[in-house]
Order: C-alpha cells, then structure tokens, then sequence
C-alpha cells in the first residue's frame, strides 16, 4: 500500500493545455536597491499555474487563453518582501523586453524572545525518517513546473526545538544539477498542511544536487529555525541545469505519517495520507538540565560501545576540509576538519561515502582496520 502512495507522492507533471498559450515575462527586482530577486516564487493560487524567477530575477509564466479571459491575479512571493499581486488584466506584455516587477522588502520582526524560570539545556536529539532499504522512493517527472514541492510532516515531542542539519538520500541524479529550496512550514494549513513557513530568517535556503550525488546534507544553522511541536520539511524545484530532462529520484520511507505535494509554485497543496520522504533532521531540544545530564551520560555509553573509524580525507596530497562523510547503514554523518581529518562510528563491511562539492563522490567499506583513508577526485573535464 505505501510503495503505490509513493509511486505518485512526487510525480509531478506539467499539465497539457491544448488551447493557445500566451508568454508573460518579467524581472522582478527589490524596490528599494533595484537589484534582481532570485528564486520568488509567481503564479495564480491554487490553480497549478506557476514557475520560480532564476537567479536573475527573470520569469517566464505561460498563461492559456481560459486564464486570460479572467479577472484572476498573479500572485508574486518571496522570504523577506511582500506579497504582490497582479490582476491579469494589468499584466503588462513587451515581446523584447522584460518589464520591471517592484517587490517591497518586508519590515523586520524581531523574532520571540525564550525567557524560562527553569534551569534547561539543549541535547542532541535526531528526528524524521529514514529509508531502511525499501524499494519506495518519489520523484519529479520529467520537467515538472518550478515551485513544485515534495513535503512530509516530522513528528517530535512537543518542546522547544532547534532544527540543525536536514538529510535526504539520493536513488538516483542523472541530471547535470538540479538547485532544490528548504523550506520548513508550520502545520496549520487544513487537514494540517503546510502553511507559514518557519524560516523567519528571510534568506532561502538553496541546496544544489549534482550529477551522481547519493546523500544531501543541508545546514540550517544559519537561518536560526525552531519549532515547538511537529512540522513539515518541503523540498522545491528551483532549476534544472544541463539541458536535459530531470532526473532525480530521492528516496522515501514506509513511516506513516501525511505527505503533500504541490505542482506548481502558488498551486494548493495535495494531501497524501499514510506516506513519507525520507527526511532526517539532526537537531537540539530543550529540556530540564537534570534530564539532559541522564540524556548525555546514555549517548556517552552507546557511543562507547560503538567502534570509531577515523582518516583523511586527500585530493593529490592536499588535505580536504568540510568534506561530508556519511554512513550509508546508520546515516550517520561527519565531517572533515581544518586538516582534511574525520571520525565517524562505523562497524565492519559498512559503506561511507564522501562528499564534497566540485569533486565526485566515493564510496568506501570498511574493513577490520580502525583507520580508512579516502581520496577524492576532481571530475573528469
């Protein structure tokens, strides 16, 4: 039952209009700098028609003859600025040029303030889900329509919690790169979809997947997202580069949870009851100090069972640095320091990979050595 859920949960298609489509295009800039807005997402809402402006802030929406004759809007969004709105009969067409889109930058909020009479720490708490090695996975189809969102809700404990790294695994990249948005929501929309997005900090969070890529490891450190009950982690299509069809497959879990899907940027979610991505979130939740001092003093001891491999990580006698280390097993992850050195737990005959942007990812297995050195090459030109 959940392989045929999520044989469709990311099967995202463009639709077929047979009637005549007219081209609306446009560079979206900020009001007050004049500078391009990459990546703002524009279309009619609920209607799965949409596209995402490229780094440029350039956009190209089709619009079919039925939706001319309209009195609907183009709805224009994006972290950090206000909404806009156009009507569609204000749309303005030039066919060699782009007209300019004026986006207001949104005022400052200041974000809440935690203030607790009890004495709390943060602990390391790993949450969401992950792919035991079922044959499930989801996937765009083809081209889908940019702004299109895979999304699955992540159950916690309801707490204070701050969201620090998001992993998702890769089945399979065939596409040149594929540039992919984060984004975190709250689950107040109906039937508990996603509504507000919990990234106050009004920068996106882009992530580019490359060519032969197997795990994604995003850092949320820097946007500062908390949560105090459960959530939704989406991924968007931003871009396909390369000149070729996407081709992406990620890999998806047989927890049961709710999942969405959005076609197109602006379009209503769709609910997927009993399905999931295969998310996994490393993050921080507050709890009591005398209850963080029990929670470490476990870890301390399941960490003490466990064998530690360590290594370098080289390209050519150079050591690398921030190369992401991954145990393909546990899902474990790690990452090199300063001096291209690792650690990571691991047991014999488990596979880490290592990767690092602008080289090409390796697979290691482990032996009965305590040490394994992994050497990384640079794509062939």
């Amino acid at each position: 039952m959940v392989e045929k859920i999520l044989a469709s949960l990311l099967l995202f298609g463009i639709p077929l209009f047979v009637s005549a489509q007219k081209d609306y295009k446009g560079k979206i800039v900020d009001a007050k700098t004049g500078n391009p807005v990459p990546y703002v997402n524009i279309g009619i809402v609920d209607r799965g028609i949409g596209t995402v402006s490229d780094e440029d802030g350039i956009f190209h929406l089709e619009l079919t003859q039925e939706i001319l004759n309209t009195e609907e809007e183009v709805l224009f969004s994006s972290l950090g600025y206000e909404p806009l709105k156009i009507p569609i009969p204000n749309l303005e067409y030039r066919y060699n040029d782009y007209p300019l889109i004026n986006l207001q930058p949104s005022v400052v909020e200041l974000q809440e303030v935690v203030v607790s009479n009890i004495d709390s720490e943060f602990v390391d708490q790993n949450v969401g889900y992950r792919n035991l090695g079922e044959n499930i996975f989801g996937y765009w189809k083809e081209n889908g329509a940019l702004g299109g969102e895979l999304a699955t809700r992540i159950h916690v404990k309801k707490g204070l919690r701050k969201l620090n790294s998001l992993g998702f695994e890769i089945w399979s990249s065939t596409s040149d790169s594929v540039l992919l948005r984060i984004n975190i929501y709250d689950i107040e929309g109906p039937f508990g979809a996603p509504k507000t997005n919990l990234n106050t900090s009004k920068k996106s969070i882009i992530y580019m997947v490359k060519k032969g890529q197997r795990f994604g490891r995003v850092d949320l450190n820097p946007y500062s997202i908390f949560v105090r009950n459960d959530f939704v982690a989406s991924l968007e299509l931003l871009e396909v580069y390369g000149g070729e069809e996407l081709g992406l497959v990620l890999a998806a879990s047989s927890y049961e949870t709710d999942s969405f899907r959005k076609y197109a940027s602006q379009d209503k979610w769709e609910k997927l009851p009993n399905s999931a991505m295969a998310f996994f979130l490393e993050s921080s939740f507050m709890v009591p100090t005398k209850t963080a001092e029990r929670i470490n003093k476990r870890q301390e001891k399941k960490k003490k069972k466990l064998a530690m491999i360590s290594g370098f990580v080289i390209n050519r006698g150079r050591m690398l640095s921030d190369v992401v280390i991954i145990n393909m097993r546990t899902k474990e992850q790690s990452k090199s320091n300063e001096n291209g050195r690792y650690s990571i737990h691991a047991k014999e005959k488990d596979v880490l990979s290592f990767t690092l942007n602008g080289f090409e990812t390796r697979y290691y297995r482990v032996s009965k050595k305590s040490t394994l050195n992994a050497n990384l090459q640079l794509p062939p030109q």
